[in-house]
């Protein structure tokens, strides 16, 4: 069931003869309150943030109205609109249950007959939504609601009319279910839809995307390239799965055909038999060994400070790849503990930042900064040194990230020489001018999406947050201030639907930003010392954030609330450099670089 918050003092207690009672969540358009009506009944009620932008307001109201269009038998039926003030809002029915990826993720995937009235349901509102001329652009497992009358499908805050007017301002699009054609031109039709109905009916059945990968821009590259991973599915789904899978949107069957060959109303030709992923054949020895990856432990074997951690997979098995000061990098199985293979060898100097991804080919890499000036990148299987080594940079190299552009993978790399580069990390060329702007040495750098673009976010010692256009190279915002001395860690994250950024800081803080209005959101404070990093993810039904200090703890804290989780995590005898979440067999993970020399792996459990 989805946390309801206390209203804070100020906020509304009825709105349009609604009782409020509570906060459902708050995304980057407004906030959706759980009301009661008159009689009793529960709603959620949607009230637009202030704003003084008289087109924001048409926008709002316009979503309403293109709501009341659809047929309310598979979607949460639209019971009032108004004006509170100057603030428009939406009531609409409240839809009581979990949300199917939370289900599949805490029972498992979808079987039997259950399945087939989830499938039949969820397309059969999607006809409606797109018989009343709309275009969802979000389909995908978080959006459709579990309650106690079956399947319904919410959330058309993010819908589109086919007249191209859009409803609803902030990031669309969850990337593992976004069709081609949306993630490369940020074009979509209903049959971008159906793409995502069936990328959330492969998770239904199997737990697994469709399009699988470590990172966003490895998604996104399976997405564009690749074909699905439908091991798993019954057989009787998988050529419909399949066809609504094609790349090309005009090789998708319409809304209607869809539901009419899944209810047998028409056939459907056959398809060529999938062939079986390697990497979703389990392990025999996997099951015997299960039980010591959920002891926390320490992974030694650097000669000094481990700086740096990031996660990933290999061959099927969840990793680690570390940097240290001793100029090595390692790659641990975190399942044993054990270290792969040899260290990587090539830097000069301290390794301070390493990140993981894919190339278009999908060869999984590693690329790596340090104290030599220089960006690297590895395979990740081998080991072996990819290209020339990135020398751009006139001082040290403090973070790397990789991302995408179309289906383009690139990376970034953040100096002390006051400056962020974009470069091909099959080549080592740089792309375009660097991104400056900060005033001082760019401690770190990440990437992800906002308006359907690619951006960027930089911290520096100049104390600033900073949003790029990595395709422009041009700032999207203004400097974000507050933090009173060096930010050293940034990332992206949700609370709710509302996308966030979270900057880790020398003054002890981590700042919580709104994404889509750049405006402080609020403060995680409770470390004795300054904040190194920062990481986010989810557990359970919380949005979470895991941080790391130079007093030797990892914090771990509730993104709706801002207050911790618990006591913070303790082992380490030195300071924490970096953290990461990962999931090993399905436990929730956190992974610590240290300057004691070593990573740590610790089990993530509520209190």
């Amino acid at each position: 069931m989805p946390s309801i918050r206390p209203l804070y003092r100020g906020e509304p207690e009825q709105i349009g003869g609604f009782r409020l009672v509570g906060a459902l969540g708050e995304g980057g358009q407004g906030v959706v309150y759980l009301g009661e009506s008159p009689s009793g009944e529960q709603v959620a009620v949607k009230v637009l943030h202030p704003t003084r932008d008289a087109s924001v307001h048409r926008r709002f109201l316009r979503e309403a109205e293109i709501a009341r269009r659809v047929a309310p038998f598979c979607t949460a039926r639209v019971l009032s609109v108004g004006l509170a003030g100057d603030r428009p809002f939406i009531v609409s029915e409240y839809i009581s249950g979990v949300s199917l990826h939370d289900l599949v993720v805490s029972d498992g995937p979808r079987r039997g007959s259950g399945l087939e009235r989830l499938a039949v349901i969820t397309l059969t509102a999607l006809e409606a939504i797109h018989r009343a001329g709309i275009v969802h652009r979000d389909f995908k497992p978080g959006n459709v609601m579990l309650g106690p009358e079956g399947p319904v499908v919410i959330d058309f805050g993010i819908a589109k009319t086919d007249d191209h007017h859009t409803t609803r301002s902030g990031a669309i699009g969850t990337p593992a279910y976004m069709a081609p054609e949306h993630i490369e031109h940020n074009t979509v039709s209903p049959a971008s839809d159906i793409f995502g109905w069936a990328c959330t009916m492969v998770f239904a059945a199997t737990g697994r995307l469709a399009f699988p990968g470590t990172t966003v821009p490895a998604v996104i590259n399976a997405v564009l390239t690749r074909e699905p991973d439908l091991s798993g599915v019954p057989g009787h789904l998988s050529p419909l799965l399949s066809a609504c899978l094609s790349k090309d949107p005009a090789a998708r069957p319409a809304t209607a055909d869809a539901l009419a060959r899944l209810t047998g109303r028409q056939p459907f030709p056959p398809t060529k038999p999938l062939t079986r992923a390697a990497s979703t054949v389990p392990d025999p020895s996997l099951t015997a060994r299960a039980a010591s990856a959920y002891q926390d432990r320490s992974l030694t074997g650097h000669a000094d400070a481990v700086n740096a951690v990031a996660p990933g997979e290999l061959r099927g098995r969840a990793v680690a790849v570390s940097g240290s000061s001793d100029g090595t990098l390692r790659v641990w199985d975190l399942l044993t503990g054990t270290q792969v293979g040899r260290p990587f060898v090539g830097h000069k100097d301290s390794v301070e930042a390493v990140a993981i991804g894919e190339l278009g080919d999908g060869t999984s890499i590693v690329v790596s900064g340090g104290f030599d000036g220089t960006a690297r990148v590895w395979d990740l299987a081998t080991g072996a040194p990819m290209g020339k080594p990135f020398a751009a940079h006139t001082s040290f190299v403090w973070d790397v990230a990789i991302g995408a552009l179309g289906n383009r993978t690139v990376a970034l790399s953040a100096g002390a020489d006051m400056t962020l580069r974009l470069w091909d990390p099959e080549t080592g060329a740089q792309i375009g001018e660097p991104l400056v702007g900060h005033a001082g040495p760019v401690n770190a750098v990440t990437v992800g999406w906002l308006d359907g673009k690619v951006v960027a976010l930089s911290g520096g010692a100049d104390n600033q947050v900073r949003i790029w256009d990595v395709m422009t190279g041009r700032p999207v915002a203004w400097p974000l201030p507050g933090h009173t001395k060096a930010v050293r860690s940034v990332t992206f994250g949700h609370v709710g639907d509302r996308p966030v950024l979270l900057s880790g800081s020398a003054d002890g803080t981590v700042r919580v930003w709104d994404l889509a209005q750049a405006g402080l959101i609020g403060s995680l404070v409770g470390h004795a010392r300054g904040v190194t990093s920062v990481a986010t993810g989810t557990l359970g039904e919380k949005d979470i954030a895991v941080t790391g200090s130079e007093d030797n703890t990892i914090g771990v804290w509730d993104l709706a609330t801002g207050l911790p989780l618990g006591r913070p995590l303790t082992g380490h005898t030195g300071a924490v450099c970096d953290v990461a979440l990962h999931r090993v067999e399905g436990r929730a993970v956190v992974l610590s670089a240290s300057r004691d020399g070593t990573v740590g792996l610790r089990n993530l459990l509520l209190p």
